[in-house]
């Protein structure tokens, strides 16, 4: 049986480096949790996170408390296509 997962996507406008440190140590923290953390470069302009896990009320606390702790904020799906859609029209 699949259980459906929430997922989360923020975006920041900083180098994945800076940020890279607070993810893994984040993804430490809750991983016992069922709660996954990934960090995806976008073409020179910001990174994307995605927190996946099974509880929605918790994957939604974290993503504030990721928003806080980098400077990004939370983006729909439909946001990333248009970042994504826009980014390689520039190429």
């Amino acid at each position: 049986m699949c259980i459906p997962a929430c997922i989360l996507l923020t975006m920041y406008s900083l180098p994945e480096s800076s940020i890279a440190p607070y993810l893994a140590e984040l993804q430490e923290r809750v991983k016992e949790e069922g709660v996954r953390v990934g960090s995806y470069p976008f073409f020179m302009k910001g990174v994307f996170v995605s927190l996946i896990g099974q509880n929605e009320e918790r994957v939604r606390e974290l993503g504030k408390e990721v928003e806080g702790q980098t400077q990004g904020r939370v983006v729909t799906e439909q946001e990333v296509l248009e970042k994504k859609k826009a980014a390689m029209m520039n190429l």
